[in-house]
């Protein structure tokens, strides 16, 4: 025997197992009998774990290794979205023209900035909205249109015109609109997709390029925008300062007039009132104001103070006015006074009144006392004196300030229609200089904005770039081939390697038939295949008699070699029973195929349970007209019904029969219990095929007849969900244990069988 038969186990698997084992012993009994007896699924033991014991699990994928996986089993979808996008990009890429676009920079100083300018050096940077829209009037269509007329760009085949050649000849736009015409309309369209203005904006620069086919146009066209934004600018400055000098003329001939009139009326003011020039007598005539006012105040207040005097003193001789008590004279009299009527009073109380030291002091007392009242009078007609005085002041001081109002009047007057005079002399004065300036602005050729680079005749052309975009489509190819490989793996919910079932089931109890050969040679699954209906009818093949050490055939050899070995570990499971979720695959292929390897080792019966559809005798190339519709029936008895397949020894079948009766009712009666007991007293093995699991309920039914059930699933049309359901309705009637798990028509790049084609078939 030959080392075909690792077709079923992996190399790293192989590797760990082999050593432990005789060299006499075949390969592919080593591999198979290092599977244990058929482990039960409800179990959950691993044939290629368990049998380790301290080794970490070969088939653990992380998930990297898994992305891997993924795009190993998509390439080709990956591998076509690449080659498709590549191909494109570049054709794209060849059958473009190429494109010259050429730069011109422009540098925009702020207003006044020229080279000759009146207002000076402006050295402030230009503002913002300025710069903006600076670059916005780049864009104007009259521009363009200016350009195109001039260049004759609507000719331009360049610009969507007639194949002629630019042109020179400029037709500049005048003042009169002129129609547009559908070619120049064409031409604008063209030129706005071809040009290009960038700003910088931290600096002053203007970015100006218009592309064309040619580099020669392109570069033409560049400059020829540039001069003509720079001249266009001129030229609304300058007619905006010439309408400004007109403008500033009519004003400046009707300030003369006022001037004239203003000057006219200063001078009739004057000489009505006799002012001349003032001057700083002005100043001093304020100033006098401001004493006049004093002095009146003053004279006022007096006059109030010493009429209160007065009123206080009417009718009183001994009045207690701060004048008299504050005067002198009084106060020695006052006391001369007192210290004489002291001595009389003495005098009178040691004389008597009429003494004449009594009679003395009462005449030097009268004499003073009488001094005292003549001093007081004369302080009184003082203070008259001096209340009539204080009135004539005031009145004197009120007249000095009303002939100064009336004169400040007069003043203020004057003042006012000098203040005119001179406002309408100044603005005169001002807009003459402007209108001057302006003037000379206008003849002047400055401007403030000039070329720092012109565009240049490129020698190669600025794109495509076919090196990068054939780069960029490479690398979106592939990035988009990996995107579409995880989304296909994402969205594809049906199961093609055997990772794909460990994933979803959580067991690694699970056996791999390639895609069946055709010739030695074996048949790749195709995209077509792919998607062919689960209930597609097919031959079953028989590979186990046709190609026996294909490896489709090694694979159904290690399948029974599982059941033989199962019955010796005290794992009995002779009455097998093969199902499937749906129709097409592969149950029934497998069933035959694997009831001619156990026959092999002993008497085995394949039963064709598929009441609705009889495969198994054609397929034998055996003749049974009875079967198990007359057994459940009661019409033949089982040992009439089977047929021996006699050019295949220990083969015997019992096929679907046609007596009447419901299929479902017939699997599913305690007459079908009793043929599985006589069927396991007349064979060692014995092999159902059941009809499909989630079409019909023959196979719930038959599961809890059997010793072990083998699940069928084929790659690339079973779904995770339909081998779910299947699993769980197994499940639901306590059916036999699940012994295997069969992954079916699983391409060689998955399996490993790519083995066999480079050593061939001999052995």
């Amino acid at each position: 025997m030959s080392r075909k038969s690792e077709h079923w186990l992996r190399p790293e698997a192989w590797d760990m197992i082999t050593p432990q084992l005789p060299e006499s012993t075949p390969r592919h009994l080593e591999l198979e009998g290092r599977q244990g007896s058929g482990p039960h699924f409800s179990a959950g033991l691993s044939r290629h774990v368990d049998s380790q014991q301290g080794q970490p699990n070969s088939y653990e994928r992380t998930d990297w290794l898994r992305g891997l996986n993924i795009l190993q089993k998509h390439w080709r979808l990956s591998a076509a979205f690449a080659l498709v996008v590549v191909v494109s990009v570049t054709v794209a890429t060849l059958v473009m023209k190429p494109v010259y676009e050429p730069q011109a920079r422009l540098e925009v100083d702020p207003p006044g900035a020229e080279v000759f300018s009146l207002q000076g050096s402006n050295n402030s940077a230009a503002s913002t909205d300025y710069m903006e829209t600076q670059a916005q009037n780049l864009q104007d269509d009259e521009l363009t249109l200016e350009v195109i007329r001039k260049l004759r760009l609507d000719r331009s085949p360049y610009f969507g015109g007639d194949p002629y050649a630019v042109s020179g000849g400029p037709i500049l736009a005048s003042d009169v609109a002129i129609p547009w015409t559908p070619a120049e309309n064409k031409a604008l369209i063209a030129f706005k997709q071809s040009r290009k203005i960038t700003r910088d904006a931290v600096s002053r620069l203007i970015t100006v390029s218009v592309s064309a086919h040619n580099p020669i146009v392109a570069a033409i066209v560049t400059n020829t925008l540039v001069n003509m934004f720079i001249e266009r600018d001129y030229k609304l400055r300058n007619d905006a300062i010439l309408q400004s000098s007109m403008w500033l003329q009519r004003q400046l001939d009707d300030i003369r007039l006022r001037l004239d009139d203003s000057n006219r009326a200063l001078n009739k003011f004057e000489n009505d009132h006799g002012i001349s020039t003032i001057g700083d007598n002005q100043n001093r005539f304020s100033d006098q104001m401001v004493e006049l006012s004093r002095q009146l105040m003053q004279a006022q207040a007096d006059r109030i103070q010493l009429e209160s005097y007065m009123n206080d003193a009417k009718g009183v001789q001994d009045s207690s006015l701060p004048q008299i008590s504050s005067n002198p004279v009084v106060q020695v009299l006052t006391e001369k006074l007192a210290e004489v009527k002291a001595e009389i009073s003495e005098t009178k109380a040691i004389y008597g009144t009429s003494h004449p030291n009594t009679k003395r002091l009462q005449n030097q007392a009268d004499e003073l006392q009488s001094q005292l009242n003549a001093q007081r009078a004369e302080i009184l007609r003082d203070i008259k004196t001096s209340y009539t005085a204080s009135q004539s002041r005031e009145h004197l001081m009120q007249s000095q300030m009303q002939g100064a109002t009336q004169q400040m009047a007069v003043l203020a007057q004057y003042n006012g229609l000098k203040k005119e005079a001179d406002a309408n002399r100044q603005l005169y004065e001002a807009l003459y200089q402007k209108i001057k300036e302006a003037a000379i602005a206008a003849e002047t050729k400055s401007s403030n904005i000039r070329v720092v680079d012109r565009a240049r005749v490129l020698d190669a052309p600025t794109r495509p770039h076919r090196m990068q975009n054939i780069g960029t489509g490479l690398l979106v190819g592939l990035l988009g081939g990996v995107v579409i490989a995880f989304l296909r793996e994402g969205m594809d919910t049906r199961i093609h390697t055997p990772d794909d079932m460990r994933r979803h089931l959580g067991t690694d109890s699970i056996s791999i038939v390639p895609v069946i050969s055709d010739g030695g040679e074996a048949v790749q699954a195709r995209p077509w295949k792919m998607l062919r209906p689960c209930n597609a009818q097919h031959t079953p093949h028989l590979f186990q008699i046709d190609r026996p050490n294909s490896p489709e055939g090694e694979a159904l050899r290690g399948l029974s070699l599982s059941v033989r070995l199962s019955r010796q570990n005290s794992c009995p499971s002779q009455v097998l029973l093969v199902v499937s979720p749906f129709r097409g695959e592969g149950k029934t292929t497998l069933s035959i195929n694997l009831a001619l390897a156990l026959a092999r080792h002993g008497r085995t019966c394949i039963v064709d349970a598929d009441l609705r559809k009889e495969s198994i005798a054609q397929a034998l190339g055996l003749v049974a007209d009875y079967g198990i519709r007359e057994v459940l029936s009661d019409a033949m008895d089982v040992d009439e019904v089977l047929v021996e397949a006699k050019q295949l020894p220990n083969l015997w079948l019992l096929a679907t029969g046609s007596a009447p009766g419901e299929p479902g009712g017939l699997i599913s009666s305690v007459a079908m219990s009793g043929l599985v007991e006589k069927l396991r007293r007349r064979f060692e093995f014995i092999v159902i095929d059941s009809p499909p699991m989630l079409l019909f309920s023959d196979g719930r039914a038959l599961s809890t007849l059997a010793d072990g059930v083998i699940v069928v699933g084929r790659s690339g049309v079973t779904t995770r969900d339909n081998l779910t359901r299947t699993m769980a309705l197994l499940g639901g009637v306590r059916s036999a244990p699940v012994v295997e798990l069969v992954l079916n028509a699983v391409e060689s790049s998955a399996t490993g069988y790519n083995y066999y084609s480079a050593r061939g078939m001999a052995g």
